[in-house]
């Protein structure tokens, strides 16, 4: 039974580890949801989208024109600031939660595309699922 304790404690702080490093990159304005990423890997990368609501406004206000979230997730001055965001919230966490590699999705995640649940929660299996070419890609480069 000891080990069976230890196994349950060790998957906790597991999730709690993931939990951790998304909230602090979700804390950044811009960024909308994130999944990080580093089960059996070298290091973390995570997988984040735009806050469909700032965004935009965040660009229009600094001239940036954008037709549609995918526009805007390839900007190069809105991704400049995405990487300062990344590098921040680094910087709040041990050498081996931090973030090396990462990627903004052109879209956004909702229940209607289940990625979220209902309550808007992550859906970490759908989202390493759908995105496994992706997270691949980060690990590959």
């Amino acid at each position: 039974m000891v080990g069976d304790e230890k196994k349950i404690t060790d998957q906790e702080n597991y999730a709690a580890c993931w939990c951790a490093i998304e909230n602090l990159l979700v804390a950044h304005p811009l960024i909308g949801q994130a999944l990080a990423y580093g089960d059996r890997r070298p290091y973390v990368v995570a997988l984040l989208t735009l806050d469909a609501e700032v965004a935009p406004a965040w660009a229009g206000a600094r001239g940036i024109e954008a037709g549609s979230l995918a526009e805007l997730a390839q900007n190069p001055v809105l991704l400049a600031e995405i990487e300062e965001a990344v590098t921040a919230a680094n910087q709040q966490l041990a050498r081996v939660q931090q973030v090396k590699r990462w990627r903004l999705l052109p879209v956004e995640w909702t229940a209607e595309s289940e990625e979220l649940t209902p309550t808007l929660k992550l859906k970490r299996r759908v989202v390493h699922a759908k995105y496994s070419d992706d997270i691949d890609t980060l690990y590959a480069g």
